[in-house]
């Protein structure tokens, strides 16, 4: 029984040996292993397994429109449709989701070529379930290759050559592609592991604050002061009418269920000290989108975040900062930072998205900037926004927008806020979390106001 099990072992090790040399996945162990960290599965076998199918004629694939097939080394099965257009046809190499086969799917292969002469004309390739995310590969000279990737509708890389045929890649694994680019695309900052236990105490944090946000009301100009009331945030004086919060109270809201969740603290932050200018005067008059009118406080959003981060961040035990925009986020690969204004909010999926495999378990307060109110016409930080970015086990990114006691999205906000900017400071530790709870202004209309 023993020597028959031993034998077994052999047969299968043989098997798997031989079928990673075909399949072209031995070759590439660093990359193999980081592609399996993110959840993101290879369809190599039924690719090469349909080799002569993928190079024939249109015509003789009539008969085979869509298969579904099964792989031994990947647990996810692929289906396999062809498609054709006016003067090109597609062959789709889609992996299972949850007994569904998405288009815009994760590792998903689509190989496109022309109606008439049978050439490869592009093999594209998901990164994330969104239309807008893939590495797109164009055929070169003399059996080369060369590739785009793009990031949520950001181009990340372009004309990066491959000396591999298109005809080769397109039956090759991923693994293989980034051992080819491996000098030249970062692999690191693009793949993240999927199972840090950060990526699930965030999005248990998230879900906690969501079941709260039916308990706010929204107020202009509304917060909690540090005794729990809700007040004006422009003087303190409390509300008349049921307490509530705007973009900045809410956010004050989350900060307080943090440290509440902390320490069980009884007095909230204050209000005054969210207030505190985060730069020096002499620097702002300087900035030529705000040399007048600075009765409209146009930075005010800004200083709210950056103090917020600093409070939370000082409430972890950190030393006392040296300025209040330690939490900046002022480095981003591909992308540029622009001092005291921040990051476009076109851009800010894919920021985001890099930044949740930077930092696992952060999440980000963001002040919107953008050309705001009349008479002047001001850039001014005029609102604010919470980003939770973060990973299922599945490897699928994920992104909360939560603003002003509801969840919204980026999408929403590029349409209000169109030609706009978005100012991020980090927030760690999100993890338990307690609600401020207040007490409404108008309850027994002895409110007072925040000492």
């Amino acid at each position: 029984m023993v020597c028959r099990k031993a034998a077994l072992r052999i047969i299968l090790f043989l098997f798997i040996s031989s079928s990673f040399s075909l399949w072209g996945q031995t070759s590439f162990f660093s990359e193999e292993q980081i592609l399996a960290r993110a959840g993101f599965y290879e369809n190599t076998e039924v690719r090469t397994g349909m080799k002569e199918a993928i190079n024939a004629p249109f015509f003789s694939l009539l008969p085979r429109q869509k298969e579904i097939h099964e792989q031994v080394l990947s647990p996810v099965a692929v289906e396999f449709e062809l498609r054709k257009s006016a003067e090109s046809f597609y062959l789709l190499f889609k992996n299972e989701q949850n007994y569904r086969y998405p288009v815009w799917g994760r590792g998903n292969f689509i190989i496109k070529r022309d109606l008439k002469t049978g050439a490869f004309l592009q093999v594209k390739i998901f990164l994330q379930n969104d239309e807008d995310s893939f590495i797109r590969l164009f055929p070169l000279d003399d059996g080369r290759s060369v590739l785009d990737l793009m990031l949520y509708g950001v181009q990340l890389y372009s004309d990066i050559v491959i000396p591999v045929s298109l005809e080769d890649l397109s039956i090759s694994s991923f693994s293989r592609l980034m051992y080819l680019t491996r000098g030249t695309v970062r692999w690191d900052l693009l793949m993240t592991d999927s199972s840090y236990a950060e990526w699930g105490i965030l999005s248990s944090f998230v879900e906690t604050v969501r079941g709260e946000l039916d308990t706010l009301h929204e107020a202009e100009d509304g917060a909690q002061d540090k005794t729990g009331q809700f007040v004006h945030i422009e003087d303190g004086s409390p509300q008349q009418d049921r307490g509530g919060v705007n973009c900045s109270g809410f956010a004050k809201w989350v900060a307080d269920g943090m440290l509440r969740g902390k320490d069980d603290r009884e007095f909230l932050i204050s209000i005054e000290d969210l207030k505190t200018a985060s730069a020096e005067e002499e620097e702002r008059l300087g900035n030529p989108w705000s040399t007048t009118r600075q009765d409209r406080d146009p930075y005010f959003g800004l200083d709210w975040t950056r103090n917020l981060a600093r409070i939370l961040k000082q409430a972890q035990g950190a030393a006392e900062m040296s300025s209040p925009r330690e939490m900046d986020v002022r480095s981003m690969p591909f992308f540029n930072y622009m001092e005291n204004i921040g990051y476009n909010l076109e851009n800010l999926r894919a920021v985001l998205y890099l930044l949740a495999i930077e930092n696992p378990g952060a999440f980000y307060m963001g002040a919107v900037n953008s050309q705001f109110g009349e008479d002047p016409v001001l850039w001014q930080y005029h609102h604010i926004v919470l980003f939770f970015p973060w990973f299922t086990s599945d490897g699928d990114f994920r992104l909360a927008v939560l603003e002003t006691g509801r969840e919204s999205s980026l999408e929403n906000l590029k349409r209000r806020y169109p030609d706009s900017f978005v100012h991020l400071v980090k927030v760690e530790g999100a993890d338990d979390f307690i609600p401020p709870g207040g007490t409404p202004a108008a309850e027994d209309g002895m409110a007072g106001s925040e000492e």
